[in-house]
């Protein structure tokens, strides 16, 4: 069965039908999870509420947390399920990047001669794809921006392919990964994310969300503006969100009718033509080869993250993968590359974790593999690194002493107005400089 295509529309996701990935433990079965359904029966019931007035005014019970005994492996799946209905090739991460590392190395690519090249949102919590594509490729150069908006351009572009290792013959090899992202939590709330740190929901894609928001407010020509104006105080949003609407308006689409979801799939549309282009003038075939791996990466964590709670999975949905080898292009079908086992999977992803043993792992839908990034992964990678033992972000975070405490040390590290060679008036900001929003002046020289 081949594991490409030379067309440019991408294969729908099939079903492995019989093929299953061996365990290397059993799955769990029962796990205590705090779901919606068990967070609901927290309240008193009319019986309990008849009882505690029949006690004569006496001190009411502190109603005891439910917590529901679920179907782990089930419990992931229907979730999967859900990612579905919007992404409908979502992989998890680590089944993802097995099925790219297996298809790229089958071309030549690999991590001792390839340098990767990702392209995602600056939020910190695309952290966990990226370190998923460094366990494989090695220290990668980013071309970050809000929403994933590339912004490095011809320049930025040709720094990362500089820093390439050189094959024997002189050629190199380059892999681009390009993501916008969305969350959509283990509650099934639409943009929602719980942070390490953060007792309340945040969204993700922020970016996209204001993006939204705003477009539907104020219309799509209100946004649209020639290509190289921005606005100076906001230069990547007002380029993501002119890069939207320029998108919506050519693919005559109704803002009004769009969700987050929608809008996601169509910044990836946007951001991947965008790649190909700076590609075109960035890359000489003659001299390299290289791979695109383009999508959106999902973040569908636990509502509640607390350690031996909810399960917390990362997705990601693919859109383009092909190669471009001695100026050939191929695509390739990572649906028709089968996953691999739970023992593969579960020592690929040990690579990335800093260390922390993997999660749980269970077979998905349409032959992918599902496993949990653990809590304490996210509490260390996301905040809280450099504190070990019980106490860190999940906990109350370390309040260290003032240092108005300790006057004299303090006055050691004070530089004075009279202190040669500093004076205030040098430390601050220089009120007549030109910002990055002043009008040019004519030169008064």
């Amino acid at each position: 069965m081949s594991l490409v295509h030379k067309t440019l529309v991408s294969t729908p996701a099939k079903s492995q039908g019989a093929l299953v990935a061996p365990a290397v433990r059993p799955q769990p079965v029962a796990r205590r999870v705090r779901s919606a359904h068990a967070q609901a029966t927290n309240a008193l019931t009319v019986t309990q509420s008849k009882a505690i007035a029949q006690t004569n005014g006496a001190p009411a019970p502190v109603p005891v947390p439910v917590e529901e005994e679920v179907d782990l492996a089930k419990h992931m799946q229907d979730r999967h399920a859900h990612i579905l209905r919007y992404f409908p090739t979502a992989l998890g991460v680590d089944d993802f990047m097995a099925r790219v590392e297996v298809a790229l190395a089958g071309f030549g690519f690999t991590g001792d001669n390839t340098i990767a090249m990702t392209n995602l949102c600056r939020d910190e919590v695309t952290q966990v794809v990226k370190d998923k594509i460094e366990a494989c490729f090695g220290s990668s150069f980013n071309t970050n921006g809000l929403g994933a908006v590339l912004t490095c351009g011809v320049t930025g572009m040709k720094a990362g392919l500089s820093h390439s290792p050189v094959c024997s013959g002189g050629r190199e090899r380059y892999v681009f990964f390009a993501f916008p992202h969305i969350a959509i939590n283990s509650e099934c709330e639409m943009g929602a994310i719980t942070r390490p740190g953060r007792p309340k929901k945040s969204c993700a894609c922020g970016a996209l969300q204001k993006c939204l928001v705003e477009l539907k407010a104020e219309g799509l020509e209100a946004a649209v503006r020639s290509p190289g104006l921005h606005d100076p105080l906001e230069p990547e949003y007002s380029i993501l969100k002119q890069r939207l609407a320029r998108r919506i308006r050519y693919e005559k689409l109704d803002v009004g009718m769009l969700d987050l979801p929608s809008l996601t799939q169509i910044a990836e549309r946007t951001i991947s033509d965008d790649l190909e282009y700076l590609i075109e003038k960035a890359v000489n075939p003659a001299i390299a080869d290289y791979a695109v791996i383009t999508g959106v990466e999902i973040h569908n964590w636990a509502a509640d993250l607390e350690d031996g709670g909810d399960p917390s999975m990362e997705f990601v949905a693919p859109t383009k993968a092909y190669v471009v080898v001695n100026g050939v292009k191929t695509h390739l079908d990572l649906m028709m590359i089968p996953p691999m086992s739970f023992r593969q999977l579960q020592l690929m992803a040990s690579r990335s974790l800093l260390d922390i043993p993997p999660g749980d792992i269970a077979a998905g839908l349409r032959g992918s593999v599902l496993q949990e990034i653990p809590y304490a992964y996210l509490e260390k990678r996301m905040g809280g690194a450099a504190t070990e033992g019980a106490v860190g972000r999940a906990a109350n975070p370390v309040n260290l002493q003032i240092a108005a405490e300790w006057p004299s040390w303090q006055s050691r590290i004070r530089r004075d107005n009279n202190a040669a060679p500093y004076t205030l008036h040098q430390l601050e900001r220089d009120m007549y400089a030109p910002t990055m929003d002043s009008p040019e002046l004519a030169n008064l020289n």
